[in-house]
Protein backbone atom coordinates (compact mmCIF):
# COMPACT_ATOMS: atom_id res chain seq x y z
CA UNK A 1 0.00 0.00 0.00
CA UNK A 2 1.43 3.17 -1.01
CA UNK A 3 1.32 6.37 1.21
CA UNK A 4 -1.74 7.82 -0.79
CA UNK A 5 -3.84 4.52 -0.25
CA UNK A 6 -2.82 4.75 3.37
CA UNK A 7 -4.07 8.74 3.64
CA UNK A 8 -7.48 7.49 2.18
CA UNK A 9 -7.85 4.78 4.37
CA UNK A 10 -10.59 5.54 6.65
CA UNK A 11 -10.58 9.17 5.68
CA UNK A 12 -14.03 11.20 4.76
CA UNK A 13 -14.14 14.59 3.38
CA UNK A 14 -17.78 16.70 2.97
CA UNK A 15 -18.04 19.42 -0.07
CA UNK A 16 -20.51 21.81 0.29
CA UNK A 17 -21.42 23.91 -2.59
CA UNK A 18 -24.31 26.19 -3.47
CA UNK A 19 -24.91 24.85 -7.31
CA UNK A 20 -26.52 22.17 -7.61
CA UNK A 21 -25.69 18.72 -8.85
CA UNK A 22 -26.71 19.31 -11.97
CA UNK A 23 -24.27 22.35 -12.37
CA UNK A 24 -21.31 20.29 -10.58
CA UNK A 25 -21.54 17.83 -13.18
CA UNK A 26 -20.89 20.65 -15.96
CA UNK A 27 -18.04 23.04 -14.03
CA UNK A 28 -14.94 23.33 -12.97
CA UNK A 29 -15.95 21.24 -10.04
CA UNK A 30 -16.06 18.40 -11.98
CA UNK A 31 -11.80 17.61 -11.80
CA UNK A 32 -12.08 18.73 -8.03
CA UNK A 33 -14.71 16.09 -7.44
CA UNK A 34 -12.67 13.64 -8.75
CA UNK A 35 -9.28 14.50 -7.13
CA UNK A 36 -11.46 14.38 -4.01
CA UNK A 37 -12.71 11.03 -4.93
CA UNK A 38 -9.17 9.77 -5.65
CA UNK A 39 -7.99 11.44 -2.48
CA UNK A 40 -10.75 10.25 0.41
CA UNK A 41 -12.74 6.44 1.30
CA UNK A 42 -15.95 8.77 1.48
CA UNK A 43 -16.85 11.87 -0.39
CA UNK A 44 -19.91 13.92 0.90
CA UNK A 45 -21.22 16.69 -1.41
CA UNK A 46 -23.61 19.05 0.61
CA UNK A 47 -25.51 20.73 -3.01
CA UNK A 48 -28.24 23.35 -3.89
CA UNK A 49 -32.02 22.09 -4.97
CA UNK A 50 -34.52 20.04 -4.91
CA UNK A 51 -34.71 17.36 -1.66
CA UNK A 52 -32.82 14.06 -3.03
CA UNK A 53 -30.30 11.72 -2.23
CA UNK A 54 -28.04 10.07 -5.10
CA UNK A 55 -24.60 7.72 -4.11
CA UNK A 56 -22.44 7.04 -6.67
CA UNK A 57 -19.17 4.89 -5.84
CA UNK A 58 -17.55 6.28 -2.62
CA UNK A 59 -19.63 10.21 -3.45
CA UNK A 60 -22.85 10.56 -1.89
CA UNK A 61 -24.15 13.29 -2.87
CA UNK A 62 -27.32 15.29 -0.81
CA UNK A 63 -29.53 17.86 -2.63
CA UNK A 64 -31.47 20.53 -0.69
CA UNK A 65 -31.49 23.87 0.91
CA UNK A 66 -30.36 24.87 4.47
CA UNK A 67 -33.33 22.80 6.30
CA UNK A 68 -32.43 19.54 4.89
CA UNK A 69 -28.60 20.85 5.19
CA UNK A 70 -29.53 21.08 8.40
CA UNK A 71 -30.74 17.31 8.54
CA UNK A 72 -27.95 16.12 6.47
CA UNK A 73 -25.27 17.07 8.59
CA UNK A 74 -25.91 14.32 11.61
CA UNK A 75 -24.32 11.82 9.02
CA UNK A 76 -21.68 13.81 8.80
CA UNK A 77 -18.48 12.17 10.56
CA UNK A 78 -16.59 14.16 13.29
CA UNK A 79 -12.93 13.29 11.92
CA UNK A 80 -14.40 14.74 8.19
CA UNK A 81 -12.48 17.40 6.38
CA UNK A 82 -14.73 19.99 5.18
CA UNK A 83 -14.34 21.86 1.67
CA UNK A 84 -16.05 24.69 0.87
CA UNK A 85 -16.61 26.44 -2.24
CA UNK A 86 -17.78 30.38 -0.62
CA UNK A 87 -17.70 33.17 1.62
CA UNK A 88 -21.44 33.31 1.63
CA UNK A 89 -24.27 30.89 3.10
CA UNK A 90 -22.55 27.97 1.92
CA UNK A 91 -19.15 28.53 3.42
CA UNK A 92 -21.07 30.29 6.73
CA UNK A 93 -22.40 26.51 7.41
CA UNK A 94 -19.04 24.79 6.65
CA UNK A 95 -17.40 26.89 9.77
CA UNK A 96 -20.61 25.64 11.84
CA UNK A 97 -19.51 21.97 11.15
CA UNK A 98 -16.18 22.99 11.48
CA UNK A 99 -16.61 23.98 15.64
CA UNK A 100 -19.42 21.01 15.73
CA UNK A 101 -16.89 18.59 14.88
CA UNK A 102 -13.68 20.26 15.56
CA UNK A 103 -12.89 19.79 11.79
CA UNK A 104 -10.11 21.22 9.41
CA UNK A 105 -11.89 23.60 7.21
CA UNK A 106 -10.75 24.40 3.47
CA UNK A 107 -11.83 27.52 1.03
CA UNK A 108 -11.34 26.91 -2.75
CA UNK A 109 -12.59 30.70 -4.04
CA UNK A 110 -13.51 31.15 -7.14
CA UNK A 111 -15.60 33.96 -7.36
CA UNK A 112 -15.15 37.46 -6.12
CA UNK A 113 -18.74 37.30 -4.73
CA UNK A 114 -19.81 40.87 -5.65
CA UNK A 115 -23.16 41.36 -6.98
CA UNK A 116 -24.09 44.64 -9.62
CA UNK A 117 -26.67 45.67 -7.10
CA UNK A 118 -30.08 45.93 -9.82
CA UNK A 119 -32.41 44.45 -7.52
CA UNK A 120 -33.84 43.62 -4.16
CA UNK A 121 -32.25 40.11 -3.96
CA UNK A 122 -28.51 41.20 -5.06
CA UNK A 123 -28.73 43.89 -2.43
CA UNK A 124 -29.65 41.45 0.29
CA UNK A 125 -26.70 39.23 -1.03
CA UNK A 126 -24.33 41.70 -0.89
CA UNK A 127 -25.37 43.16 2.92
CA UNK A 128 -25.28 39.39 3.98
CA UNK A 129 -21.61 38.44 2.58
CA UNK A 130 -20.06 41.60 4.05
CA UNK A 131 -20.93 40.00 7.26
CA UNK A 132 -20.55 35.95 6.50
CA UNK A 133 -17.06 36.76 3.95
CA UNK A 134 -14.46 37.52 7.69
CA UNK A 135 -16.46 35.07 9.36
CA UNK A 136 -15.77 32.38 7.23
CA UNK A 137 -11.90 33.54 6.26
CA UNK A 138 -10.74 33.70 9.69
CA UNK A 139 -11.99 30.11 10.47
CA UNK A 140 -10.42 28.73 7.87
CA UNK A 141 -7.41 26.30 7.58
CA UNK A 142 -6.15 27.18 4.39
CA UNK A 143 -7.68 29.22 1.93
CA UNK A 144 -6.83 28.95 -1.78
CA UNK A 145 -7.77 31.23 -4.73
CA UNK A 146 -7.72 30.89 -8.23
CA UNK A 147 -6.78 34.40 -9.28
CA UNK A 148 -4.57 37.45 -7.78
CA UNK A 149 -6.80 39.62 -8.27
CA UNK A 150 -9.29 38.30 -5.65
CA UNK A 151 -7.18 37.06 -2.41
CA UNK A 152 -8.51 39.18 0.77
CA UNK A 153 -5.57 41.22 1.89
CA UNK A 154 -7.53 43.23 4.68
CA UNK A 155 -7.12 39.76 6.56
CA UNK A 156 -4.80 37.47 8.38
CA UNK A 157 -5.09 33.77 6.91
CA UNK A 158 -3.29 31.51 5.09
CA UNK A 159 -2.99 30.97 1.49
CA UNK A 160 -2.40 30.30 -1.73
CA UNK A 161 -3.13 31.09 -5.55
CA UNK A 162 -3.76 28.27 -7.79
CA UNK A 163 -4.95 28.60 -11.16
CA UNK A 164 -7.80 26.97 -12.68
CA UNK A 165 -6.86 23.99 -14.85
CA UNK A 166 -8.18 22.68 -18.18
CA UNK A 167 -8.15 18.94 -19.75
CA UNK A 168 -6.27 19.84 -22.91
CA UNK A 169 -7.16 16.02 -24.51
CA UNK A 170 -10.99 16.82 -24.43
CA UNK A 171 -10.33 20.66 -25.12
CA UNK A 172 -8.27 20.60 -28.07
CA UNK A 173 -8.17 21.61 -31.89
CA UNK A 174 -10.05 20.43 -33.81
CA UNK A 175 -11.00 19.66 -37.71
CA UNK A 176 -14.79 21.07 -38.02
CA UNK A 177 -16.71 22.92 -40.62
CA UNK A 178 -17.64 26.59 -40.18
CA UNK A 179 -21.23 27.05 -38.88
CA UNK A 180 -21.50 30.48 -40.99
CA UNK A 181 -19.08 32.04 -43.74
CA UNK A 182 -19.23 34.83 -41.50
CA UNK A 183 -16.65 35.12 -38.25
CA UNK A 184 -18.66 32.91 -36.29
CA UNK A 185 -18.63 34.02 -32.12
CA UNK A 186 -19.81 32.32 -29.26
CA UNK A 187 -20.55 32.94 -25.51
CA UNK A 188 -21.06 30.21 -23.29
CA UNK A 189 -22.45 31.05 -19.51
CA UNK A 190 -25.26 31.30 -17.29
CA UNK A 191 -27.90 34.16 -18.75
CA UNK A 192 -28.01 36.57 -16.12
CA UNK A 193 -26.92 40.62 -15.68
CA UNK A 194 -23.43 39.69 -14.37
CA UNK A 195 -22.46 38.11 -17.81
CA UNK A 196 -22.97 41.30 -19.29
CA UNK A 197 -24.91 40.28 -22.62
CA UNK A 198 -26.84 43.19 -22.46
CA UNK A 199 -23.88 44.88 -23.71
CA UNK A 200 -22.89 42.27 -26.52
CA UNK A 201 -26.08 41.58 -28.52
CA UNK A 202 -26.04 45.97 -29.29
CA UNK A 203 -22.36 45.44 -30.62
CA UNK A 204 -23.62 42.38 -32.65
CA UNK A 205 -26.84 43.42 -34.26
CA UNK A 206 -24.60 46.62 -35.61
CA UNK A 207 -22.44 44.03 -37.74
CA UNK A 208 -24.71 40.97 -38.41
CA UNK A 209 -24.07 40.68 -41.98
CA UNK A 210 -20.32 40.25 -40.72
CA UNK A 211 -20.82 38.57 -37.08
CA UNK A 212 -23.28 35.47 -36.88
CA UNK A 213 -23.63 35.17 -32.67
CA UNK A 214 -24.21 31.77 -31.11
CA UNK A 215 -25.60 31.55 -27.45
CA UNK A 216 -24.85 28.57 -25.14
CA UNK A 217 -26.32 28.60 -21.86
CA UNK A 218 -29.35 28.87 -19.68
CA UNK A 219 -31.07 31.32 -17.06
CA UNK A 220 -33.74 34.00 -16.17
CA UNK A 221 -32.87 35.95 -19.17
CA UNK A 222 -32.74 32.91 -21.84
CA UNK A 223 -37.05 33.97 -22.77
CA UNK A 224 -36.23 37.37 -22.85
CA UNK A 225 -33.11 37.14 -24.94
CA UNK A 226 -34.54 34.95 -27.45
CA UNK A 227 -37.20 36.68 -27.95
CA UNK A 228 -35.40 40.42 -28.37
CA UNK A 229 -32.55 39.05 -30.28
CA UNK A 230 -34.22 36.31 -32.97
CA UNK A 231 -30.70 36.46 -35.26
CA UNK A 232 -28.68 35.29 -32.76
CA UNK A 233 -28.49 31.04 -32.24
CA UNK A 234 -29.47 30.19 -28.60
CA UNK A 235 -28.05 26.44 -27.88
CA UNK A 236 -29.91 26.23 -24.38
CA UNK A 237 -27.96 24.05 -21.86
CA UNK A 238 -25.26 21.61 -23.48
CA UNK A 239 -23.29 18.85 -21.41
CA UNK A 240 -19.96 19.91 -20.89
CA UNK A 241 -18.12 16.31 -22.76
CA UNK A 242 -20.58 18.41 -26.26
CA UNK A 243 -18.64 21.95 -25.41
CA UNK A 244 -15.18 21.16 -26.96
CA UNK A 245 -16.83 20.38 -30.67
CA UNK A 246 -19.25 23.27 -29.96
CA UNK A 247 -16.30 25.84 -29.75
CA UNK A 248 -14.56 23.99 -32.65
CA UNK A 249 -17.18 25.11 -35.01
CA UNK A 250 -16.90 29.08 -33.91
CA UNK A 251 -13.53 30.89 -34.59
CA UNK A 252 -14.00 33.14 -31.23
CA UNK A 253 -15.31 33.04 -27.77
CA UNK A 254 -17.07 36.60 -26.49
CA UNK A 255 -17.32 36.54 -22.28
CA UNK A 256 -18.19 40.15 -21.57
CA UNK A 257 -18.55 39.59 -18.02
CA UNK A 258 -18.29 42.00 -14.58
CA UNK A 259 -17.36 40.26 -11.89
CA UNK A 260 -15.79 36.54 -12.85
CA UNK A 261 -12.39 35.61 -11.51
CA UNK A 262 -10.72 33.34 -13.77
CA UNK A 263 -13.41 31.98 -15.79
CA UNK A 264 -12.93 28.51 -17.08
CA UNK A 265 -14.83 29.03 -20.33
CA UNK A 266 -11.66 31.17 -21.50
CA UNK A 267 -9.01 28.22 -20.92
CA UNK A 268 -11.57 25.77 -22.75
CA UNK A 269 -11.46 28.17 -25.82
CA UNK A 270 -8.09 28.83 -25.65
CA UNK A 271 -7.26 25.11 -24.84
CA UNK A 272 -9.02 24.82 -28.00
CA UNK A 273 -6.50 27.27 -29.91
CA UNK A 274 -9.30 30.11 -30.01
CA UNK A 275 -9.25 33.92 -29.16
CA UNK A 276 -10.94 35.43 -26.90
CA UNK A 277 -12.50 38.82 -26.63
CA UNK A 278 -13.62 39.42 -22.80
CA UNK A 279 -13.38 42.25 -20.44
CA UNK A 280 -10.82 43.36 -17.96
CA UNK A 281 -11.99 42.09 -14.41
CA UNK A 282 -10.74 40.53 -11.83
CA UNK A 283 -8.54 37.45 -12.72
CA UNK A 284 -9.18 37.86 -16.53
CA UNK A 285 -5.39 40.09 -17.16
CA UNK A 286 -3.79 36.84 -15.71
CA UNK A 287 -5.17 34.48 -18.30
CA UNK A 288 -5.08 36.80 -21.45
CA UNK A 289 -2.53 39.37 -22.06
CA UNK A 290 -4.42 41.17 -24.87
CA UNK A 291 -3.21 41.46 -28.10
CA UNK A 292 -1.28 38.52 -27.24
CA UNK A 293 -3.85 36.17 -26.70
CA UNK A 294 -6.94 37.62 -27.60
CA UNK A 295 -8.06 41.24 -26.64
CA UNK A 296 -9.20 42.64 -23.47
CA UNK A 297 -12.05 45.37 -22.96
CA UNK A 298 -13.30 47.45 -20.67
CA UNK A 299 -17.08 46.09 -18.86
CA UNK A 300 -19.95 47.50 -20.06
CA UNK A 301 -18.82 49.24 -23.23
CA UNK A 302 -20.80 48.01 -26.65
CA UNK A 303 -18.35 50.12 -28.53
CA UNK A 304 -15.26 48.75 -27.09
CA UNK A 305 -16.94 45.15 -27.61
CA UNK A 306 -18.06 46.14 -31.54
CA UNK A 307 -14.39 47.42 -32.74
CA UNK A 308 -12.55 44.27 -30.70
CA UNK A 309 -14.85 41.92 -32.88
CA UNK A 310 -14.31 43.80 -36.16
CA UNK A 311 -10.73 43.72 -35.57
CA UNK A 312 -11.50 39.81 -35.63
CA UNK A 313 -13.21 40.33 -39.41
CA UNK A 314 -11.06 42.07 -40.92
CA UNK A 315 -7.92 40.37 -39.29
CA UNK A 316 -8.76 36.53 -39.26
CA UNK A 317 -5.33 35.41 -39.60
CA UNK A 318 -4.14 37.51 -36.57
CA UNK A 319 -6.73 35.93 -34.35
CA UNK A 320 -6.08 32.71 -35.63
CA UNK A 321 -2.41 33.51 -34.35
CA UNK A 322 -3.64 34.72 -31.39
CA UNK A 323 -5.66 31.25 -30.56
CA UNK A 324 -2.50 29.34 -30.96
CA UNK A 325 -0.54 31.71 -28.43
CA UNK A 326 -3.86 30.77 -26.55
CA UNK A 327 -3.12 26.79 -27.05
CA UNK A 328 0.48 27.24 -26.18
CA UNK A 329 -0.05 29.74 -23.16
CA UNK A 330 -2.75 26.82 -21.96
CA UNK A 331 -0.18 23.68 -22.04
CA UNK A 332 2.31 25.69 -19.87
CA UNK A 333 0.35 27.19 -17.63
CA UNK A 334 -2.94 25.73 -16.87
CA UNK A 335 -2.95 22.11 -17.44
CA UNK A 336 -6.05 19.82 -15.59
CA UNK A 337 -4.31 17.14 -13.30
CA UNK A 338 -1.56 19.76 -12.60
CA UNK A 339 -3.55 22.25 -10.71
CA UNK A 340 -5.63 19.66 -8.66
CA UNK A 341 -2.06 18.05 -7.25
CA UNK A 342 -1.19 21.08 -6.09
CA UNK A 343 -4.50 21.18 -4.20
CA UNK A 344 -4.44 17.86 -3.90
CA UNK A 345 -1.46 18.21 -1.47
CA UNK A 346 -2.70 21.18 0.80
CA UNK A 347 -5.20 18.76 1.22
CA UNK A 348 -3.14 16.16 2.21
CA UNK A 349 -1.01 17.84 4.42
CA UNK A 350 -4.39 19.15 6.52
CA UNK A 351 -5.45 15.61 6.26
CA UNK A 352 -2.37 14.79 8.53
CA UNK A 353 -2.79 17.62 10.89
CA UNK A 354 0.55 18.74 9.85
CA UNK A 355 0.74 22.85 10.91
CA UNK A 356 0.33 25.01 8.03
CA UNK A 357 2.62 28.60 8.52
CA UNK A 358 1.19 31.95 7.62
CA UNK A 359 1.86 32.25 4.18
CA UNK A 360 1.09 35.04 1.73
CA UNK A 361 2.17 32.91 -1.82
CA UNK A 362 1.18 34.04 -5.09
Amino acid sequence: MNNREMEKKNSSVLFISLSSKETLDNSIHVPILKMLHDTFETVSVFCWGEKYQIEKENITYYSGKIKEWWEYQKTVQKDSLIYINDFFMGGAFGVFLKRKNRSKLFLRCGSPWKYQLNSFSSLLKSVVVKMTKPFVIKNCDQVVYNSKAIVQHQYNHNYKVIYNGVDTDLFRPRDVPNISPKLNLLFIGNLNHEKGLYYLFPAVADIQEKVHLSIVGKGKLLDKYQQQYPWATFYGRVEHMAIPEIINLHDAVVLPTFVESFPNVILEAMACGKPVIATKVFGIPEMITSGEEGILVPPKESSALKEAILTFTEKKEVAKVMGKKGRKKVLKSFKNGVQEKKIQDLILMMSKNNEIQVQREI
